[in-house]
């Protein structure tokens, strides 16, 4: 049985994605290891049938302990400025011990100033300064993301997009089934099809056990974008996200 993996760009979906893999039978989720940067080589020691979630920037020599330690990585990952978007509201209703909450609550009231400063990144001031993390600048969603965006370049790793998961049901379902064909050349150890096991994963899908989930939109930065907001993600971000493939140009 698999040793899975969920890695993620935080908010595109990683509770969706671990309920899916959650669906799997005999898979289990213990949460007994820590997944910060400077421990992530725990994740080593997950168990056949175990799942476990985590962002971690790409590594090329973390890729190959993986390989080595048989550990398959499903790595998920989203539209930029709904991350963007979608992070603002988190901090502002779920995560005070954000270091920026202080910088929101405080001196950035408006969501479009409080957008920017996750888009260009900011510098803290007196009281901001003794936030947990212990920084005196937020660099930036692109800075703080992008290299775990680099994973979906890795030829060991099965990179879906968190937009192809809740676009339609055809989408959702190949999706699905890449999955399914990543993890097992075949089923004979569950001792069903992947119909089935499409099913029993797609049934364990619920957007209301997840303490995170708040709209999980596609395409929701449209509504949230003011043009300087526009400006400035194109200014830092525009050429990624054509990269990606969300965007052909910057004429959005």
């Amino acid at each position: 049985m698999p040793k899975i993996l969920v890695n993620s760009v935080p908010k595109s979906g990683t509770n969706l994605l671990m309920q899916i893999i959650k669906g799997i039978p005999g898979v289990f989720n213990e949460q007994s290891i820590s997944y910060d940067g400077l421990h992530f080589r725990e994740i080593l020691k997950i168990k056949p049938n175990q799942v476990v979630s985590a962002h971690i920037p790409f590594n090329a020599s973390f890729s190959q302990e993986l390989k080595s330690h048989s550990i398959q990585q499903v790595f998920i990952y989203r539209d930029l400025r709904d991350v963007a978007v979608s992070l603002v509201h988190f901090i502002n209703n779920k995560l005070p011990q954000h270091p920026l909450f202080t910088v929101f609550t405080k001196r950035l009231l408006t969501f479009e100033e409080q957008l920017n400063a996750v888009i260009l990144g900011i510098d803290f001031i007196g009281e901001e300064k003794n936030n947990q993390s212990g920084i005196e600048r937020y660099p930036g969603i692109y800075e703080e993301f992008r290299m775990i965006y680099e994973w979906r370049k890795d030829s060991n790793v099965c990179s879906i997009r968190y937009e192809d998961l809740i676009q339609d049901d055809k989408s959702k379902d190949k999706t699905i089934f890449n999955i399914i064909d990543y993890l097992w050349e075949d089923l004979l150890d569950l001792n069903m099809d992947k119909f089935q096991l499409l099913k029993l994963m797609k049934q364990n899908i619920n957007p209301n056990a997840s303490w995170t989930f708040r709209k999980g939109k596609i395409g929701g930065w449209q509504e949230e974008f003011t043009e300087v907001n526009k400006k400035n993600f194109k200014k830092v971000a525009g050429e990624f996200l054509i990269d990606l493939g969300y965007e052909k140009n910057n004429k959005w």
